[in-house]
C-alpha cells in the first residue's frame, strides 16, 4: 500500500502552542521584521512562549512546526511543512505537488511561494534536529525572497551557508539567550501576572538571582505566589544556606543529571566559589585536572559560562543549591583553603567572602576595616553592607562601625548610618556627622561636628577637614567664604552654579556626569552630575536636555538603589516639565519625588515642594503656594542659596497666576537673598521679574537678559512669563523702555524669532496657527480653537493663505462674491474681513496679524504660523535635507475643500508636488543604500497618486533591495492598473526595469 503525504507527519506538531500566562514583550516583536530570524538559546530560556507570544503580536497569519527527530528525512520534512502552511491562502499548492512527486526542496520552495503570497510567518521550533542532516539541505529552499518571514528555533547554532548568507545581507538576525532573558521590567510584569507587586529593589534581586533566565524567573514568581520563598530571603545568596526548598531541584536536576560523576563532584564542591580558576581548584580542591573539568563544564551547557580569560562561574541559583549539598564541615574547609589562596594572590574581596563562609571571623574583621574604605570608593557599597551584615556583631571594633555608617551613608539610610557613627571613635563619629550633613545639604547640623572633629584631628588630615568646612560653608550660601577657605572649589560645578557663571557649570556638570552611568560606584546624591545638568538645562531654557538628563539620572539612580538619587532625579524631571509648559506632568513629578523623600530626609522635600508651589501659583491658589513655599523654607538647613531658589521660584509661579502682583514681596526678598550669596543669576531673574510686574527698574532687567538671554528667549524654569508670545511681548515693552538697549536685547530678540527686538504694538503676547490643509481652522495658543462668526470668513482665510503675499481687496471681494452688486458685495466683504479680524486678532492690536486697506496679506511672523507656508518652505527645500521626508510623511494629502478658483487651483499644485517631492527624497534614499526609507517614501507617494511611475519605479528597486521580489511585482501590477483607468500604461523605462528586476529575481 502506498502512503500518503500526510502519514509521514503529525498535525499535533502544527499547532500554535497555546501561551498562558507569558509575559508581553513587545521588544521581541522588532526581531520579527527580519525575513530570517535564527533564535538560539539552551533549554529553559522561552524561545517557544517568546515566540508564540510575539507571532501572535504581529499582523500577518502566522504557521507553525515543532520539528522532530523523523524531519532529518528529507521527505518527512517536506510533508510536515506542507501539512505547517495548508490553511494559508494557497496553503494545498505544495501537499499537492509533494503527493505529485515533486522533490522535498522543490516543496520547500512553494511554501515560501505560500509564505510570500500572504505574507506569513512560519516558525520552526526545535529546528536543532536538522543539523547535520539531510533535511538541512530542504531549508535553502525557505530562503527565497519574498514578504514571507520564517524563524528557526534551536537549542544550539545551527550551520548553514545559506543563514550565512542572508546575516552578511542583513536579511536574517539572530536571538541569542543574552536577548532572551528577562530584563527587570519583564520579571516586574511576570511577578505582577502572579498578583504580586514588587518594589524596584525586589525586581532587582529577583533579577538578579535569575540573571533573566526565564525557567528560573517563572519558578520563583510562582513559589514568591505560593508563599514557599521570599525575595529578601534571596538577596544574599552568598551568606550561606538559602531558602531553596525544593524550588530548584528540578533545574538542578536538569543540569546536574547526565553529568560525569567527576564534573558533578567538581561542580558541587566548587560551588563555595563565586568565581572558579583551575589554580584555586588544584589548591583548594587538591583537583590537578581542574582546568580540563572547567572547559568541559563550559562547553556543556551546564550554566558554567566563561568569565574571563581563565575564569568561569556558575547560575548563582545553581551555585546556592548545590552549595547546600555539602555537608557544612566541607563547605567550611573548602573556603579556608580558598581564602588562603585568594591571600597569597592579593585577592583580598575573594579572601574576605571565603574567610567569612569559613567562619574566620576575626581575619574577616581585619580585612574589612583594612580594606573596606578603599573598596567603598570603588562604589562597592553592597559588598560591605552584605559583608559585615555576615560579620557576627560581636566581632565589630569601632573601625567597623564607621565603615558601617559611611556605607549606610551612601545608600542613603541616614538615621542607621547616624546610630553606626555613635558607636565609632570620637574623630570617626564627628566626621561622619558632618558627611551626614553635606550630603544631605543641612549646613546648620554640620556646623557642631567640624568644631569637634577639629579640636580631635592631627595635623596630617587638616587638609581633609579644610575641604569638609569649605564645602559646608558652600552649602550654606557662603560662596566667597568658602572660596577663600578652599580656592580649588572656584572650579567646581556647585560654585559656579550658585555664582551665577550657568555656562562654566554647566560644562563642569557633564565632565562629572561623563562616565557617571553604569559600573559600580557610590550614589553621590546631591553631587550627581546628571541631575546637576538638568536643573542647570532647565535654568537655560533646554527643556530637552533636561528631561533627557532627569530620566538618565533616574535610572542611575534607580541602578544604585538611592532614594536619594531617584527622588531628587523626580524633582529634577518635574522641573523640565514645568519649564516645558507641561505642568500635569510636572505635578505627578513632585509628588513622586515627595513619597520617594519621604523615608530619607526633609532637605529631599524642598525642591518638589518648591516645584508645587510655582504651579498651585500659577493655577491662582495663593493659599496653597504660600503653604507649600512655608513647609519647604523649613526643610533648608541652614542654606541661603536654597532659601533664595525657593522663595524665587514660588514668587514666579505667583507672578504668572491671575494675582500675579501677591509676587512682588517674594521677588524683592530672593532678590536679597542672591544678594548676599553672591550669585548673579538669582539677581537677574528676580529683577526681570519685577520689571514684569512694574515693580522694577528697566535698566536692571535690561542687564538681566543681556547677561543671560534665555530667561526670555527660551522658556527657562526661572522666565518671568511662561509662553514664547509672553517672553517677546515683554521683551517689546523692555526695549521700548531702553531703547539704547536694544543691540544688547538683540540675541533673545533672535531666540524668539524676530529680526531684531520688536515694538509692542507687533506682539500679542499669543500665538495664533491658521491651518487650510486638510481643513480650514485657526487656534490658539491656548488650544482654542476659534469658531467662525461667518462662513465666508473661513473662506476668505483661504484665500488670504494660497496668496501668502496679498492680493487686492476688489479681487478678494469678487471671489467671494461673483455675482452680487457692487453695494452689496463691498457691504458683505466688510463685515465677512470684521469677522475674519475678530477669529485671528481678538484682544489683540488690529493689523498686527491681517493687513487691511487696498490691500490684503496674512502678516507672517513669529506669532503667526500658517501650515500651507510651512508645507511649501518643506516642497521647497532639496531632496535629501536632513529631517525633509520626516516632514513631508506627516503632511495632510490635500488642501481644505473651499469653492474658490484659487484655492482649487493651489490644492492641485499642492496635490502634484507633493508626492513628487516624496519620489525625490525615495531616489535619495537608495542612493544612500536606504531601500527602508525608500520605501516608506515612496510607498506614501503612491497612495497619493497610484499612477506616479517614478514613485513606483523608486518603490520597486526599494522592494528589490530588500529581498521582497515578489512585492515588486505587486507594485508593477499596481501601476499598470492605476495607469490602464487613465487610458495609459508603463512607460518603456519603467518596463525594462520590471523585467530587469524580475528576470534577477528569476
Amino acid at each position: 500500500m502506498t502512503l500518503h503525504w500526510r502519514d509521514l507527519t503529525s498535525a499535533r506538531r502544527t499547532r500554535l502552542p497555546a501561551v498562558r500566562g507569558a509575559v508581553a514583550r513587545e521588544r521581541l516583536l522588532s526581531a520579527l521584521d527580519a525575513r530570517v530570524l535564527l533564535v538560539t538559546a539552551p533549554a529553559g530560556y522561552g524561545k517557544t512562549t517568546a515566540l508564540a507570544g510575539a507571532a501572535t503580536g504581529r499582523p500577518g497569519p502566522v504557521a507553525w512546526l515543532t520539528l522532530d527527530g523523523d524531519d532529518a528525512d528529507p521527505l518527512v520534512l517536506a510533508a510536515s511543512l506542507s501539512l505547517a502552511v495548508q490553511a494559508l491562502p494557497g496553503g494545498a499548492r505544495p501537499g499537492d505537488a509533494l503527493g505529485g512527486g515533486a522533490s522535498p526542496r522543490r516543496v520547500a520552495g512553494l511554501v515560501a511561494d505560500v509564505l510570500d503570497g500572504c505574507g506569513a510567518l512560519l516558525v520552526l521550533d526545535e529546528a536543532q534536529v536538522l543539523s547535520g542532516s539531510a533535511g538541512a539541505e530542504v531549508l535553502g529552499g525557505l530562503l527565497a525572497p519574498g514578504e514571507g518571514r520564517l524563524a528557526l528555533l534551536s537549542r544550539t547554532a545551527l550551520d548553514l551557508p545559506e543563514l550565512a548568507r542572508l546575516e552578511v545581507s542583513g536579511d536574517a538576525a539572530r536571538l541569542s539567550a543574552a536577548e532572551l532573558a528577562f530584563t527587570p521590567a519583564e520579571i516586574a510584569a511576570l511577578f505582577a501576572a502572579q498578583g504580586l507587586a514588587l518594589t524596584g529593589a525586589e525586581v532587582r534581586t529577583a533579577h538578579a538571582v535569575t540573571e533573566g533566565w526565564p525557567i528560573a524567573a517563572r519558578f520563583l514568581a510562582q513559589a514568591a505566589a505560593q508563599g514557599r520563598v521570599t525575595l529578601a530571603d534571596l538577596a544574599d545568596l552568598e551568606g550561606g544556606d538559602a531558602p531553596l526548598g525544593t524550588l530548584f531541584t528540578y533545574l538542578a536536576q536538569e543540569v546536574l543529571g547526565p553529568l560525569d560523576p567527576a564534573l558533578r563532584g567538581l561542580l558541587t564542591r566548587s560551588s563555595v566559589f563565586e568565581e572558579l580558576i583551575p589554580a584555586l581548584l588544584e589548591d583548594a580542591l587538591d583537583e590537578p585536572r581542574a582546568r580540563t573539568l572547567l572547559e568541559t563544564l563550559a562547553g556543556s551547557g551546564t550554566f558554567l559560562i566563561r568569565a574571563g580569560e581563565d575564569t568561569y562561574r556558575a547560575h548563582p541559583l545553581l551555585r546556592a543549591h548545590l552549595r547546600g549539598l555539602l555537608p557544612p564541615a566541607e563547605a567550611r574547609e573548602i573556603a579556608a583553603r580558598g581564602a588562603a589562596f585568594f591571600e597569597r594572590t592579593g585577592r583580598l574581596r575573594r579572601a574576605l567572602a571565603a574567610h567569612l563562609l569559613a567562619g574566620n571571623t576575626a581575619r574577616a574583621a581585619a580585612l574589612l576595616a583594612g580594606r573596606g574604605g578603599v573598596w567603598l570608593a570603588q562604589g562597592r557599597v553592597t559588598l560591605v553592607d552584605r559583608s559585615l551584615a555576615r560579620l557576627p556583631r560581636a566581632d565589630w571594633t569601632p573601625a567597623l562601625h564607621a565603615l558601617a555608617g559611611d556605607a549606610l551613608r551612601l545608600a542613603s539610610r541616614y538615621d542607621e548610618a547616624r546610630a553606626e557613627y555613635a558607636l565609632a571613635e570620637p574623630l570617626e563619629r564627628a566626621l561622619g556627622e558632618v558627611r551626614l550633613a553635606l550630603d544631605t545639604v543641612q549646613p546648620e547640623q554640620a556646623w557642631g561636628p567640624l568644631d569637634a572633629a577639629a579640636a580631635l584631628i592631627g595635623g596630617e588630615r587638616q587638609a581633609e577637614l579644610r575641604r569638609l568646612r569649605a564645602e559646608n560653608l558652600l552649602n550654606a550660601g557662603q560662596l566667597a567664604e568658602a572660596v577663600a577657605l578652599e580656592p580649588e572649589l572656584r572650579g567646581g560645578a556647585r560654585s559656579a552654579l550658585r555664582s551665577g557663571d550657568l555656562d562654566a557649570a554647566l560644562a563642569r556638570a557633564h565632565s562629572l556626569a561623563d562616565g557617571e552611568t553604569g559600573g559600580a560606584r557610590a550614589a553621590q546624591n546631591h553631587r550627581e552630575g546628571l541631575l546637576l545638568a538638568s536643573f542647570i538645562h532647565a535654568a537655560r531654557g533646554e527643556v530637552h536636555d533636561a528631561g533627557a538628563c532627569a530620566r538618565r539620572g533616574l535610572s542611575e539612580g534607580e541602578r544604585l538603589e538611592s532614594p536619594f538619587v531617584q527622588s531628587l532625579a523626580l524633582a529634577r524631571l518635574g522641573h523640565a516639565q514645568q519649564a516645558a509648559g507641561d505642568f500635569a506632568a510636572a505635578r505627578e513629578s513632585y509628588d513622586a519625588a515627595l513619597r520617594q523623600a519621604q523615608p530619607v530626609t526633609g532637605r529631599l522635600r524642598v525642591e518638589p515642594l518648591m516645584g508645587l508651589a510655582a504651579l498651585a501659583g500659577r493655577a491662582g491658589d495663593v493659599a496653597r503656594a504660600q503653604a507649600l513655599t512655608a513647609e519647604a523654607g523649613g526643610q533648608t538647613g541652614g542654606d541661603r542659596y536654597m532659601a533664595g531658589l525657593l522663595t524665587l521660584t514660588s514668587a514666579l509661579g505667583l507672578a504668572q497666576g491671575p494675582q500675579g502682583t501677591q509676587a512682588v514681596p517674594g521677588l524683592q526678598e530672593a532678590a536679597a537673598l542672591f544678594g548676599a550669596c553672591g550669585d548673579a543669576f538669582g539677581q537677574a531673574a528676580a529683577a526681570l521679574a519685577l520689571f514684569a510686574l512694574g515693580a522694577g527698574p528697566a535698566e536692571g532687567a535690561a542687564q538681566a537678559v543681556a547677561a543671560y538671554p534665555f530667561l526670555l528667549g527660551r522658556p527657562s524654569l526661572f522666565a518671568p512669563a511662561a509662553t514664547r508670545a509672553g517672553r517677546a511681548a515683554l521683551l517689546a515693552r523692555l526695549g521700548e523702555a531702553q531703547p539704547d538697549a536694544r543691540g544688547a536685547l538683540a540675541v533673545a530678540a533672535r531666540e524668539l524669532g524676530y529680526a531684531a527686538v520688536p515694538d509692542p504694538a507687533d506682539t500679542p503676547g499669543f500665538e495664533v496657527r491658521v491651518q487650510v490643509l486638510g481643513r480650514v481652522a485657526v487656534t490658539r495658543e491656548d488650544g482654542r480653537v476659534r469658531e467662525w462668526g461667518r462662513a465666508k470668513a473661513r473662506d476668505l482665510l483661504a484665500l488670504l493663505a494660497v496668496h501668502p503675499a496679498g492680493l487686492p481687496r476688489e479681487a478678494a471681494q469678487e471671489a467671494l462674491f461673483p455675482d452680487a452688486d457692487p453695494g452689496v458685495g463691498e457691504r458683505n466683504f466688510r463685515v465677512t474681513l470684521h469677522a475674519l479680524g475678530q477669529v485671528l486678532e481678538e484682544g489683540a492690536r488690529s493689523g498686527v496679524f491681517l493687513e487691511r486697506g487696498d490691500w490684503l496679506r496674512l502678516r507672517p511672523g513669529a506669532d503667526l504660523h500658517v501650515d500651507l507656508t510651512a508645507a511649501w518652505a518643506r516642497l521647497g527645500q532639496a531632496a535629501g535635507t536632513p529631517d525633509r521626508l520626516d516632514a513631508l510623511l506627516e503632511l495632510p494629502p490635500t488642501l481644505a475643500d473651499v469653492d474658490l478658483d484659487d484655492v482649487a487651483r493651489e490644492a492641485e499644485r499642492y496635490a502634484a508636488a507633493l508626492p513628487e517631492a516624496l519620489a525625490a527624497e525615495a531616489d535619495v534614499a537608495l542612493a544612500l543604500a536606504r531601500p527602508d526609507r525608500a520605501a516608506l517614501a515612496a510607498g506614501r507617494a503612491l497612495s497619493l497618486d497610484p499612477a506616479h511611475e517614478p514613485a513606483a519605479r523608486a518603490l520597486m528597486r526599494a522592494q528589490h533591495a530588500l529581498g521582497r521580489g515578489a512585492a515588486a511585482g505587486r507594485v508593477y501590477a499596481a501601476l499598470t492598473g492605476a495607469l490602464a483607468d487613465l487610458g495609459l500604461k508603463p512607460l518603456p523605462e519603467t518596463q525594462a526595469l520590471w523585467q530587469a528586476l524580475s528576470g534577477a529575481r528569476a
